[in-house]
């Protein structure tokens, strides 16, 4: 008998010690996650600490089991870019890419080239309210403010830009695309500048999705919106923003041609553009409010039609 418990005890101890090793291997195997074969916890924040779980999760078509994310150095002296999926594949390419989230240096050329480095080259780009950013089908960007200038060394002005990377055509025509990128960009932007020492209360959030902006037909002597604005008749797209001269732009299209007009009260946009006032630029009062109108255009009385239209319907001096 003292020989068939001792047989049972072997086996209970063999079981366990089996069951042990299988747990281990598991384990193991669930932190080998890496693409060089190094082992990783799972994350929980991302992107130089700006965002959680939740955050990377919003801007997935579908969701993941987990979240990884290949980040640039922030402190270097180039643009840092942070690429978010399921984590690097052998070749250390992202799997399952879902977005890149980017920090840069933007030159200070004028108000719509600015608007394509933070945002990207799109006609369609709507701004997003209370700050100086842009949103398009499949990008959205935001100038982080002035007193964060210094603070890295990619240069002067600083700005954040998100790029979907997933299929999301079925989620930006009705706007949630939009949303969930401003959302997290500024969620991102805003953490990354208590980070950096220079968060300000104006920098926040809003609750308002972006809409993009739809092509319409030019109105004969109406252009842009504009009251007795009129452009040549071979644009026969227009894409204009809704709302007031917070910030505000209309691009008019000729096949590859495009015509771009754009006026701001951005406090931070003025400063940064509005010093040299030219045949292209050019600051104005508008309902005592400081406002920069700028044009693309070389043609003198088209640029000075608009300035007229401009001022007749802001009230500007």
């Amino acid at each position: 008998m003292r020989i068939v418990m001792r047989k049972t005890a072997t086996v209970k101890v063999v079981l366990v010690v089996a069951a042990l090793l299988v747990m281990a291997t598991v384990g193991l195997a669930c932190t080998m996650l890496r693409g060089d074969g190094s082992p990783t916890a799972e994350q929980t924040v991302f992107c130089w600490g700006t965002l959680k779980r939740g955050d990377v999760a919003a801007l997935s078509v579908h969701s993941l089991q987990r979240y990884a994310s290949n980040e640039g150095d922030l402190k270097g002296t180039t643009r840092a870019d942070c690429e978010v999926g399921a984590g690097l594949n052998e070749h250390g390419a992202m799997k399952q890419p879902q977005f890149r989230l980017t920090v840069d240096g933007s030159p200070m050329i004028d108000v719509w080239y600015m608007a394509d480095d933070v945002a990207g080259v799109s006609p369609f780009r709507a701004p997003i309210a209370g700050v100086p950013g842009w949103v398009n089908r499949s990008m959205a960007g935001v100038l982080l403010p002035a007193s964060c200038s210094g603070k890295l060394q990619f240069g002067s002005p600083l700005y954040v830009r998100l790029k979907a990377e997933d299929d999301q055509k079925a989620t930006w025509r009705d706007g949630t695309l939009q949303k969930r990128m401003a959302d997290v960009l500024m969620t991102s932007a805003t953490r990354l500048t208590l980070q950096l020492g220079c968060s300000n209360a104006s920098f926040k959030t809003s609750a308002a999705a972006p809409r993009l902006l739809e092509k319409h037909a030019p109105t004969a002597g109406k252009a842009c919106g504009l009251p007795g604005f009129s452009t040549p008749a071979k644009y026969t797209e227009e894409y204009v923003a809704e709302g007031d001269f917070r910030l505000w732009s209309c691009s008019l299209r000729a096949g590859s041609e495009e015509l771009h007009f754009t006026v701001t009260q951005d406090p931070y946009l003025i400063w940064l553009n509005g010093s040299e006032s030219g045949p292209w630029s050019k600051t104005l009062k508008c309902d005592g409010r400081q406002t920069l109108v700028q044009t693309g255009s070389d043609d003198a009385a088209l640029t000075r039609s608009f300035r007229t239209a401009v001022a007749r319907k802001g009230n500007c001096t």
